[in-house]
């Protein structure tokens, strides 16, 4: 993408900052939009958008405006937020859910495309941003038949200039695949958080804490992340969510009857397995 455009910015924490940071080293003109004026004064020390204001009529010549807000946000948007944006402006948002964001601002403005970046930190807020977050991540896009098409292309333009693999997919097949690889990995990072706090044994507790290395750090990070965005996971896609938990449950069962029956070859056949279907997620 070659053409420097004009682009809102709705929510300047970890994605709507690092894009800010991103698509200014890109040539355009980003218009960010804070939640407080303590985090406006903070984003435009960090310089996370060349105009930045607490002020939704920022947002009034802008050519696209992506929402970068909290996924409640998204689902149930302002008055004020509706009615900044204009009729002719691209409109995407990042939010991690797609059935029921897709389907509130489909009824609401004709050039919306639903998207969400598979990228992040454990890390919120203003103060979050980086300018290589996006850098060889997949970020999704699931338009429908009431898509624009010139929304499509445009938004897609965009997203491969920062760097991204884009993939296609429904609002539906998305919040599926995301349940089992993004969202399931929430929750099971918090239950194991709290298996290895054993709190009724300090001296245990004392000696886990201090051998805990990077195993331990690479399986328990995204429970370790914002506790917000978990519960609007669990809220707004949870049927899903119950879904994968139920099977990653059943998958355990059979690794505890193994174990018990001391079935060591079809374990070890097991764990080979996994080792090998590992290598089709991970590159």
């Amino acid at each position: 993408m070659n053409q420097s455009m004009k682009i809102g910015i709705v929510g300047l924490g970890l994605i709507g900052g690092s894009l800010g940071l991103k698509l200014q080293r890109l040539n355009h003109t980003i218009y960010g939009i804070a939640n407080n004026e303590f985090n406006e004064k903070k984003a435009k020390e960090k310089k996370l958008a060349n105009f930045i204001s607490c002020d939704l009529s920022l947002l009034k010549n802008c050519e696209l405006i992506i929402l970068a807000l909290p996924i409640k946000d998204l689902i149930s948007p302002s008055q004020q937020l509706v009615a900044s944006i204009p009729q002719k402006t691209i409109l995407t948002d990042v939010g991690s859910v797609k059935e029921p964001i897709v389907n509130t601002w489909e009824n609401l403005h004709p050039l919306f495309i639903g998207s969400h970046p598979m990228a992040g930190t454990e890390k919120k807020g203003v103060d979050s941003g980086f300018e290589n977050l996006f850098k060889n991540a997949k970020w999704i896009i699931t338009p429908t038949q009431n898509s624009d098409l010139n929304a499509v292309r445009t938004i897609s333009e965009l997203i491969k200039s920062i760097d991204c693999e884009i993939c296609q997919a429904s609002p539906k097949e998305h919040d599926e695949a995301v349940s089992l690889i993004s969202h399931l990995p929430i929750f099971l990072a918090s239950a194991l958080i709290e298996t290895a706090n054993t709190k009724n044994n300090q001296s245990l507790l004392d000696l886990t804490q201090k051998l805990a290395s990077t195993g331990f750090a690479d399986t328990s990070r995204v429970g370790g992340g914002n506790e917000q965005l978990g519960l609007d996971l669990a809220i707004n896609n949870q049927i899903n969510v119950l879904n994968s938990i139920n099977n990653f449950k059943n998958k355990l069962n059979i690794l505890e009857s193994l174990i018990k029956e001391k079935n060591w070859e079809l374990l070890s056949n097991k764990l080979a397995k996994a080792k090998e279907i590992r290598r089709n997620f991970i590159n």
